[in-house]
């Protein structure tokens, strides 16, 4: 009988030690769900007036304005009238307006132009291959800040014209508040602007100088 009670105590024991035995650990075979990226948004590189100032600075950094990326910031249109001999030319679009032939051709807003030359007053840009330019005013008299589209010819009505496939074309802005091209200007993007406006200075260090010069 002694045995007996001393078995049945000892599976007592061992079933209590069981169930006050520490829990395993459930993992849940679930892979956690990655954060979403949020991509930043994505905003238009600013223009920025191309100003005198900007012009000397690089020039005191023997930076070749030929090289910079240049933006016309309005709308340009050149138009001429043809006749039915000049019908089939290659530049432009030929429109039919008020019963006459109307080439056209549109320089869009914004559209990229590089310097051809430097002259003294401003700059000659091009947006095309070729000999054709328009040139941009930079003057104390008109303009001494920015550099501003200037025709080659001004007409008393405030019309004005330039020459342009060796043919001379009346200049229209469709984007300017007061319809006068001379609204346009070169602008440049800004991070552009903050390259070129950015100066390094190199800090060479100093060496320990003996007394005696050495």
């Amino acid at each position: 009988m002694k045995k007996l009670i001393t078995v049945f105590s000892f599976l007592l024991l061992i079933t209590l030690f069981q169930a006050c035995a520490p829990k395993k650990p459930l993992y849940s075979n679930t892979q956690p769900t990655a954060a979403r990226v949020i991509e930043p948004p994505v905003t238009k590189d600013p223009y920025v007036p191309f100003t005198r100032e900007l012009f000397d600075k690089l020039s005191a950094n023997n930076i070749d304005v030929k090289l910079v990326q240049f933006y016309i910031d309005q709308q340009l249109v050149l138009t001429r009238n043809l006749n039915n001999d000049q019908v089939s030319v290659k530049n432009g679009v030929i429109k039919f307006n008020n019963g006459k032939y109307v080439n056209e051709i549109v320089f869009p807003q914004y559209t990229p132009v590089v310097v051809d030359a430097i002259e003294g007053d401003g700059l000659r840009v091009s947006a095309e291959s070729g000999s054709n330019t328009l040139k941009f005013l930079n003057s104390k008299q008109y303009s001494p800040i920015n550099y501003i589209f200037n025709p080659d010819k001004w007409g008393k009505d405030g019309a004005c014209e330039v020459n342009y496939n060796s043919n001379k074309y009346a200049v229209l802005c469709p984007t300017c508040s007061t319809n006068s091209p001379n609204e346009a200007k070169l602008v440049v993007k800004q991070s552009a602007f903050d390259n070129l406006d950015r100066q390094s200075t190199i800090i060479k260090g100093r060496t320990v100088t003996s007394p005696g010069g050495n």
